[in-house]
């Protein structure tokens, strides 16, 4: 490739990441209670009811948000050193992996409550629901290991 064509080329990609950059704006801010400087971490959301779900690490809270007022619903305590979120819609529960305690958290959305914890190696960490198969996979990060949880029953494999 000639230089001249390298350089329309650099040039463009760098326009084009520019422009989209400039795209992003705040559409709203809001306070959330609890301890301030305290580290946020994962966010899910519920599409269904619109709830934005964010995890308050350090707090040991999850926060259900109403993405249509940015009213905070509901703090959910018993959730220490929360750092993943993953949401279930067809359960309507959230799963959160709980650093504090070496548990996935069971929240009942509807309830906005916990109303299960289950045991992990250490550490968990991040999660991914998949679907097809009703499993959710908790890494453990200092444990090496994935805790694999059966969402209909609730339970470790």
């Amino acid at each position: 490739m000639q230089a001249g064509k390298k350089f329309r080329l650099l040039g463009l990609s760098l326009l084009t990441t520019v422009l989209f950059a400039a795209t992003l704006k705040s559409m709203s801010s809001f306070d959330l209670p609890g301890p301030h400087g305290k580290r946020f971490d994962y966010l899910a959301i519920d599409y269904d009811d619109q709830y934005l779900l964010s995890a308050h690490l350090a707090a040991g809270l999850l926060y259900v948000i109403d993405l249509r007022t940015n009213e905070v619903l509901k703090a959910i305590p018993d959730v220490p050193g929360i750092e993943g979120v993953e949401f279930v819609p067809e359960l309507k529960k959230v799963y959160t992996s709980d650093a504090g305690d070496n548990t996935i958290g069971v929240i009942d959305l509807k309830q906005m409550k916990v109303i299960k914890k289950l045991p992990t190696e250490a550490k968990p960490d991040g999660s991914a629901y998949a679907a097809p198969f009703h499993k959710l996979y908790v890494s453990d990060e200092r444990g090496k290991a994935e805790a694999i949880v059966d969402v209909q029953q609730d339970k470790n494999y």
